[in-house]
């Protein structure tokens, strides 16, 4: 009975506590739209909760309120960060009566006040001899303006400018022990003191090498940037790693001062290495509506004899051409910053404006000159027997092949940010019985501007110049001159076909050449990118390009599918100067971006 009772006592309860109703709310944010606020608009918005999460319910309009007191917190924060130090915040909230979907409306009042700049940045360090290595920084180099708005971020960054550039100067273990910052709201300044720990002064001591099973520690040591003695300087360090990272030996490249057996001013060195396989294979296939399908497949040895030999096979098979390559390159050829490569390959190429078959080897020596520069220079010879529209013709050519190249792009085969520039000049001369000697000058030029910081959204642009001189377009090999129009130059086009063309609408080359693209891509999911495309250009009798003859422009859209080895390139395009003898579209099916 004393159960029965105690049960229907608690039901009675329950019964009399009133149900909790979900509240909806809206919210009005248009303060951040300001002329003052147009920079920090959106970052209020992401850390606004009441902005984040209005479209979930909430129990109460009291925990609603408690919601956006700790966002007016958070809104002040983001405005002191920005050298607003005296804001004015408030989120009200406010009922809403006679509206079925809205209980309430959150709407924030700021005013950000005025700019508080920074009037002082001041290192202190431990010791006189600690100050002395602070010697020669400038505020400019530090990335510190007085007199600016006093933001965090510039002061953060300055903090680990300090850090960084410390550690060029032989002080690898700097650090920075506390900031002090005081904001006088009577001047509208911001005083910054920072205290360092700049550490003991440190030179290079022994270097060890863990890890190694097959690759020889002469091929570490080569691109070892110290020697020992050397005062310590941390960009060597990360040179270091970087090269040791690029030979593609290696699966993992870890470089780590030994400061607890630092003895007399020498701090060992570790290098610790995870060996990758040598051995790979791989391939790819692709497709475009005037060349047909074709596969390309490889097998590479990146050490072949244990000093990091790169040995490398490659097979292609299409409806154009069929060909086999083999080559051997050498890296740190007598200086750690040149390779020597040399390559054999044999080839048969059927094409509407030719068909040739050509023997050839290369060897190449090829320069990093620091930062994104490099250049190379070459000799080649080259068998080929070449039939066109005018007969057979057979070519023995000895060349020099010579590239520059500025290279500032962010990934080989998707760039968001940087660009590619080459200029090269090859001359060649006929050799046991052939009379052609004639001079190949190119240029190509790619940009890619990034409109977010992640690089989703991106206008893409390339342009190629070219002139044969020294010859005239007969006496030049069909397979050494300019073509234009496919996947490379002008979408839109059949491969090779934009250009002169001979009675039967094959295309005869020439000597000349401009091709220039603009491209808009975005990648509106993960995996997925759209991309709009704009392509012009075209191929000139002349040695230099005859600007009173009219490109021929392409146009067309894009999708891209990205993969962890790169994106997957499916592009449709139309000619928009449509010959006769043009088809309506072109398909291009590849791996990679178009440039």
């Amino acid at each position: 009975m004393r159960f029965f009772l105690l049960t229907l006592l608690i039901c009675l309860s329950l019964r009399a506590v009133p149900a909790l109703a979900d509240i909806r709310y809206a919210t009005d944010f248009t303060a951040t739209e300001s002329e003052a606020m147009k920079d920090i608009g959106n970052t209020i918005r992401q850390v606004a909760e009441v902005e984040l999460r209005k479209d979930e319910t909430i129990e109460s309009l009291e925990l609603l309120r408690r919601r956006a007191e700790g966002d007016e917190k958070r809104i002040r924060d983001v405005l002191n960060a920005e050298g607003y130090y005296d804001p004015r915040v408030e989120l009200a909230v406010e009922p809403v009566e006679g509206d079925p979907d809205k209980s309430a409306i959150v709407r924030l009042s700021l005013d950000p006040g005025p700019i508080y700049r920074l009037q002082r940045f001041t290192l202190v360090f431990r010791t006189a001899e600690q100050e002395k290595a602070a010697e020669g920084l400038t505020y400019e180099a530090l990335g510190v303006s007085l007199g600016s708005r006093a933001r965090s971020e510039m002061i953060v960054s300055g903090e680990r400018a300090v850090t960084r550039r410390l550690g060029w100067r032989g002080y690898p273990f700097a650090r920075i022990e506390e900031r002090e910052v005081v904001v006088d709201h009577a001047e509208r300044s911001v005083a910054v003191d920072i205290r360092v720990d700049a550490g003991q002064r440190a030179y290079f001591g022994q270097t060890r090498i863990d890890g190694l099973e097959d690759v020889d520690a002469s091929v570490v040591r080569r691109e070892q940037r110290w020697k020992e003695g050397d005062l310590y300087d941390t960009r060597k360090v990360a040179e270091m790693r970087q090269a040791l990272a690029g030979t593609d030996l290696f699966l993992s490249v870890a470089i780590a001062p030994k400061r607890e057996e630092m003895a007399e001013g020498k701090v060992p060195m570790t290098i610790s290495l995870a060996e990758s396989k040598p051995r790979s294979i791989g391939g790819g296939v692709r497709y475009s509506t005037s060349q047909g399908a074709g596969v390309r497949a490889f097998w590479r040895h990146r050490n072949l004899f244990g000093y990091g030999e790169d040995f490398r096979l490659d097979g292609d098979v299409a409806e154009q051409l069929v060909g086999l390559k083999a080559s051997l390159g050498r890296p740190a050829f007598l200086n750690p910053q040149q390779r020597l490569d040399f390559s054999v390959y044999a080839q048969q190429e059927d094409v509407d404006a030719y068909d040739a078959t050509r023997f050839g080897g290369v060897t190449t020596l090829t320069r990093q000159f620091g930062g994104p520069y490099s250049g190379s220079v070459g000799v080649s010879l080259e068998q080929s027997r070449i039939e066109d529209a005018n007969g057979t013709e057979t070519f023995t050519l000895i060349g020099l092949p010579t590239n520059f190249t500025r290279n500032t792009t962010n990934d080989l085969l998707n760039p968001t940010k940087g660009g590619k520039l080459t200029l090269s000049a090859t001359p060649y001369t006929g050799l046991i019985g052939s009379d052609s000697n004639f001079l190949v000058l190119r240029l190509d030029d790619t940009m890619h501007l990034p409109f977010d910081p992640e690089g989703k959204y991106v206008l893409a642009g390339r342009i190629a110049v070219g002139s044969i001189l020294g010859a005239t377009r007969t006496d030049i090999p069909a397979d050494k001159r300019f073509y234009a129009g496919g996947g490379d130059t002008v979408r839109g086009y059949a491969h090779q076909s934009v250009g002169p063309l001979d009675a039967s609408n094959d295309p005869i080359g020439g000597s000349s050449l401009i091709a220039g693209s603009i491209e808009m891509r975005a990648r509106v999911m993960e995996d997925i990118g759209l991309v709009a495309f704009l392509d012009g250009g075209n191929v000139f009798r002349s040695e230099l390009p005859d600007l009173g003859v009219d490109p021929l422009f392409g146009a067309g859209f894009g999708v891209r599918y990205y993969t962890p080895i790169g994106p997957l390139r499916v592009d449709l395009a139309f000619p928009l100067d449509r010959r006769p003898s043009d088809d309506a579209f072109q398909i291009y099916i590849s791996l990679g971006q178009a440039f």
